[in-house]
């Protein structure tokens, strides 16, 4: 037996005639018309476009021609919004990150084995390098190996439930380090440039990502660390001027 739970949410609705009827000359004769218009995106904290295993957040423009005696006729196109996050925007974006932890091997392997790691800061670009620098100390009988897994976190609310989902964005393994040793080793993960940005301010959709950094050791469980990492979106060369998306729609049929 399935059960389905589902949920929505609506941000804004704006509504554009641009003919009414019993206003001026609204009279269009046969042929190609173009009506140009623009639209502008209230100033508000929306949620970036996004499209998940069980849910998305999506935007559209829907074209609607009313004639009398007919059935109406429509168009609709969706059209991606980026919310324009950066470094400057949260100071928490912009603070270090760092944790320890030991573990004592036992069954087949003995001794312990820890790591110190840090990162310089929480939030980073698509496409942008995160240096992760750990200090590994290897006092066990075994070798290890430091490995690293970037991966997404998405949460979906619907009627007090929720769906999670999770998968590996890119998985990097380190060079081996001998028993009874220490190194410290440096790692830039590299956040692929298509990397959904993170979305934390949607009620019902929340997409987050970790950086797990962990040792591997044969017949032992893997001690390791987690990082909470917000991703956005990529640096633009030139800023634009406003959230405003210009809609030039082409309207056909008028008789």
């Amino acid at each position: 037996m399935t059960i389905t739970y589902r949920n929505k949410e609506k941000y804004f609705s704006i509504n554009q005639v641009v003919l009414e009827e019993g206003k001026g000359n609204n009279v269009v004769g046969q042929g190609c018309h173009v009506y140009p218009f623009t639209f502008k995106i209230p100033e508000q904290d929306l949620p970036s476009s996004f499209k998940g295993k069980f849910g998305k957040i999506q935007y559209s423009l829907e074209a609607n021609l009313s004639r009398s005696m007919r059935v109406d006729t429509k168009a609709k196109t969706k059209f991606t919004l980026i919310h324009k996050g950066n470094l400057n925007s949260d100071p928490s974006l912009m603070t270090p990150q760092h944790s320890i932890t030991n573990k004592k091997m036992k069954l087949f392997t003995s001794g312990t084995v820890g790591m110190d790691v840090n990162i310089a800061q929480t939030g980073f670009h698509q496409g942008e390098g995160i240096k992760v620098v750990a200090s590994i100390q290897n006092t066990s009988s075994r070798e290890i190996k430091p490995k690293y897994c970037l991966y997404k976190k998405y949460s979906y609310f619907a009627q007090r439930r929720r769906k999670l989902e999770t998968k590996p964005i890119l998985k990097e393994v380190g060079d081996t380090i001998p028993p009874l040793a220490g190194q410290t080793v440096t790692r830039i993960i590299t956040i692929p440039p298509t990397t959904c940005a993170s979305i934390l301010n949607c009620n019902i959709i929340k997409a987050e990502y970790r950086l797990r950094v962990y040792l591997d050791v044969k017949y032992a469980s893997d001690p390791e660390i987690k990082f909470n990492i917000v991703v956005l979106p990529a640096l633009q060369e030139k800023p634009d001027d406003g959230e405003h998306v210009p809609v030039y729609p082409t309207l056909f049929g008028f008789s």
